[in-house]
């Protein structure tokens, strides 16, 4: 099967800047003085810059960028889609959480993709089982309302004006990446089944334009939400969903809400870190991996096996708290409190060795099913984008269709998500990221799956110092937060530090996963196998975007897309 992860090519050249002197800027990063955005196309973070230069704000800014990645970058995100945005309010110094996270049809029953079988589904093309390809696939996607109310709350715009810069690129076509590229070739023959996308031509710079998305933005700057979500094309996109064996119904487009979340926070080597709370378990990994890596890491840490040894082993508990525990929290109750306890925590640092990796199963530490907390309520493909302003303000979006080109088809002009598949097919089961379910992520009417998405904003003192997040499913939390501690804890250059190797790892499989586009240096490898860490090279970890706020010598927004997807920042 052809690999669905993209090849960038520019990434070599990036490799041979990671080491370089601070002179050297490569195009993937870029510093400024008054406001930034960095996003993984640079068409979509120019975008977003263009509402900053005509007075809007970082909410205005991380609405456009959104609305342009769904046109420039079909295969991540898009109107059909949905996700998380962290957003800080620098006049009142509020954070908000925004959860548009895609919501299953009310049809939607436990076992509904049981029965898939081992050798999954016989559809043509890579990843097409039924939680992954056609209509059966689709959640109600979120990011209308998403950036709706992103703008409503906190925009200085009109959503008109927010639309404008994502319309053009519609109407007027874009040059196709050489990520779109590799992703439409690795899905050719499913793309091809669909009347809109089988016209596409994704050769690596070929013109291509969106009409049929075009009409739809013309209606969503009109009418905001409510044209997606009731009316025409409501009806056209439900009948397409219907027509690709989903059972989405008007209903279920019409009762879609945001829901505003309690931000998730600690304070871990001198910085407060806010991040995505559930139905994200990325936001709860990466705390609980800071405030077991405080314990076992030394007081001025380097880079080296010592460091990458201690990463590894603080992720392996909390992933598998993500398979016994998570699920919508708004139909399960998460013992957040117990599994985040100190005393918990400490049982994880005693079975830590700095010498010996440890079987995953030596950080299960079980909660109590005794505990009332834990009962149920009665009525119970990915881009990432940071935007700083000239007012301080942060915002932080991750926004998905989960899989490349989501479940493969349009409708009403829309590609749409399969993030049915972020919900637990079969528990014991893994899904396309090789997470292993728990019975909590089953699907069921009008839940919204697990995620592993984590926008992340630091804090110094009081004042942001770093908005970072990622794509690239279960690797997201694990790839944001080793950047950040690198920069941050390790004092490292954020332009050079985004082009760096990364690990990841989840616990199980029982694999350190390592870089084939940005290899890990053979001796640590070696020193890490001496450990107890089975080997495992994978083709990319994931790709981050960040702003880094330096205020020594007055402010400098140093802001980087990663170049293991071709993006580049945007601003002044």
């Amino acid at each position: 099967m052809k690999s669905w992860t993209p090849f960038v090519l520019s990434f070599a050249a990036a490799l041979l800047l990671w080491g370089a002197g601070p002179q050297t800027e490569p195009a993937y990063s870029g510093t400024y003085s008054q406001y930034a955005v960095a996003s993984d196309q640079g068409l979509a973070s120019r975008a977003g810059a263009e509402l900053l230069a005509a007075g809007g704000n970082a909410a205005d800014a991380a609405a456009a960028t959104m609305l342009a990645l769904g046109v420039v970058n079909p295969a991540s995100s898009g109107l059909g889609g949905g996700g998380f945005a962290l957003y800080y309010r620098a006049e009142d110094r509020s954070l908000t959480f925004l959860d548009f996270r895609e919501r299953a049809p009310a049809a939607a029953s436990r076992m509904m993709f049981a029965d898939e079988g081992s050798s999954g589904s016989t559809k043509k093309g890579p990843l097409g089982s039924r939680s992954q390809l056609g209509g059966l696939a689709s959640g109600v996607p979120g990011e209308p309302a998403g950036i709706e109310v992103l703008v409503e709350r906190f925009g200085t715009k009109s959503l008109q004006e927010v639309v404008a810069p994502a319309l053009e690129l519609a109407e007027s076509g874009f040059p196709v990446s050489e990520a779109v590229s590799a992703m439409g070739e690795g899905f050719a023959a499913q793309l091809a089944q669909d009347p809109v996308m089988s016209a596409w031509d994704l050769r690596p710079g070929a013109s291509l334009r969106r009409p049929a998305l075009a009409e739809v933005l013309r209606a969503f700057a009109r009418e905001g939400a409510r044209a997606i979500y009731h009316g025409p094309l409501a009806e056209e996109l439900v009948s397409s969903v219907r027509a690709h064996g989903g059972i989405m119904t008007l209903q279920d487009l019409a009762d879609y809400r945001v829901v505003s979340r309690k931000v998730l926070q600690g304070r871990y080597f001198g910085f407060l870190w806010a991040t995505a709370p559930p139905p994200s378990a990325g936001g709860f990994t990466m705390l609980q991996s800071l405030a077991m890596l405080e314990r076992t890491l030394p007081p001025s840490p380097s880079y080296g096996a010592d460091f990458l040894h201690a990463l590894a082993e603080s992720w392996k508990g909390p992933f598998l708290d993500r398979e016994r525990y998570f699920g919508d929290p708004d139909q399960v109750i998460l013992p957040l409190q117990a599994m985040m306890s100190s005393t918990r925590l400490e049982q994880r640092v005693q079975r830590f060795s700095a010498e010996e990796a440890q079987p995953s199963a030596a950080y299960d530490v079980p909660i109590s099913r005794t505990e009332p907390n834990l009962r149920a309520p009665d009525n119970a493909g990915t881009s990432h984008l940071c935007v700083v302003d000239a007012q301080g303000n942060v915002a932080a979006v991750t926004t998905t269709v989960n899989l490349p080109f989501g479940a493969r088809y349009t409708a009403a002009g829309l590609v749409m998500n399969d993030e049915m598949d972020d919900f637990t097919s079969d528990p014991g089961k893994p899904n396309a990221f090789g997470l292993v379910g728990g019975a909590r992520n089953l699907p069921g009417p009008r839940k919204r799956p697990v995620s592993t998405m984590s926008p992340t904003i630091v804090f110094q003192d009081g004042k942001p110092v770093l908005c970072i997040g990622a794509s690239g499913g279960s690797r997201i939390v694990t790839a944001t937060e080793q950047v950040a501690l690198r920069i941050l804890v390790l004092g490292e250059d954020a332009a050079q530090t985004i082009a760096a190797p990364r690990i990841h790892h989840q616990a199980q499989p029982a694999e350190l996963r390592v870089e084939k586009i940005a290899p890990l240096d053979d001796a640590l490898q070696k020193e890490l196998r001496d450990r107890g860490h089975e080997i495992d090279p994978i083709h990319n970890v994931a790709t981050v975007q960040l702003i880094y706020i330096d205020r020594s010598g007055g402010t400098k927004l140093h802001a980087a897309s990663d170049p293991r997807k071709g993006g580049a920042p945007a601003g002044r």
